[in-house]
């Protein structure tokens, strides 16, 4: 029933035009140029903030910072996650040796040992981050913190760029990705289905409302929501197996987590219009439903035009 996306079919060409883009930006820039480095050996950053020596700490920071071309030398992962997820791997890994990024624990409790014998000159972090937590980590190096989690990608995406001299890029790649975003959900017009978006987490299902990294994206794609889906006052809300019809759309886009429960196995899940009509797609957990960043919003994209179609 379910048409699982293919990461290796489209990856490559996700950020094609914004790597396009981004390098055109900062070859017109010699001091935007040398705030980055494929070696983490960068100089000063335009804002001030040396950025020879980054470690991110949340979620989205790792991928956007590879996007900017710094290669941090440390980051935090996860609970339960690994420290390179798949898809960072295959959109970097030919550009930059993900290996020598050094392992600073998990992003709720981070190894300050590991992370003050990297050295930083800068370390992102965010402002959900326990108040005890920063304050170590601003014994150790300059601090910057975004507002984390998914429904505030895009500017904690500009934060940090500008926080290494790259804000004016950054706001350059948002531009072009909401444009494109607009372009192929005014193609569809009257045409637009609903979308829905489920995970499973440890013991419970999952949907996303309007204020969600997903829920985002489908705006910015000018794409409808089922009712259930419409809720602002959080990111996700849990269901039991009994109310997955609250998932239902036209279009499901549902992941599934290591060891959690398959909603495909539920007696509720063949009783779903998008089930019947062969419009549920499984994706990748990571990028679609943990990490918040650039590099997930274009997956999240692409996903939907791959499916979806015009």
């Amino acid at each position: 029933m379910s048409q699982p996306i293919t990461r290796r079919g489209f990856l490559g060409l996700a950020l094609a035009a914004g790597a396009a883009t981004l390098a055109a930006c900062t070859s017109s820039s010699d001091s935007s140029s040398d705030s980055t480095s494929a070696t983490s050996s960068s100089a000063e950053a335009t804002s001030g903030n040396d950025a020879s020596r980054v470690v991110v700490l949340n979620t989205g920071q790792l991928d956007n910072m590879l996007l900017l071309g710094i290669l941090p030398v440390g980051a935090a992962k996860a609970k339960g996650a690994d420290l390179i997820p798949e898809f960072i791997s295959e959109r970097f890994g030919s550009e930059f040796d993900l290996s020598t990024i050094k392992d600073c624990g998990v992003r709720a409790n981070p190894d300050m040992e590991a992370i003050a014998a990297l050295k930083p000159t800068l370390i992102c972090a965010n402002d959900r981050t326990d108040e005890a937590i920063l304050e170590q980590l601003r014994k150790i190096a300059t601090v910057v913190t975004g507002s984390g989690g998914g429904e505030n990608w895009k500017e904690d995406f500009v934060t940090i760029a500008d926080a290494v001299g790259k804000k004016s890029d950054a706001e350059t790649l948002l531009k072009e990705f909401e444009e494109s975003c607009k372009t192929w959900g005014e193609s569809l017009g009257d045409k637009a289905p609903t979308v829905s978006f489920l995970r499973t987490k440890d013991d419970a299902f999952q949907i996303f409302g309007a204020q969600s990294m997903a829920g985002i994206v489908a705006a910015d794609c000018l794409l409808n929501r089922p009712e259930s889906q419409q809720f602002t006052d959080k990111a996700g809300k849990e269901l039991s197996a009994e109310q997955l019809e609250e998932a239902d759309a036209d279009w499901l886009f549902y992941a599934v987590q290591d060891g959690a429960n398959d909603p495909t196995t539920t007696s509720t899940w063949s009783t779903l219009k998008a089930v019947q009509d062969k419009h549920v797609v499984e994706v990748d957990y990571d990028a679609w439903y943990v990490n918040a960043s650039y590099l997930s919003a274009t997956i999240i994209r692409d996903g939907l035009k791959e499916h979806i179609g015009s």
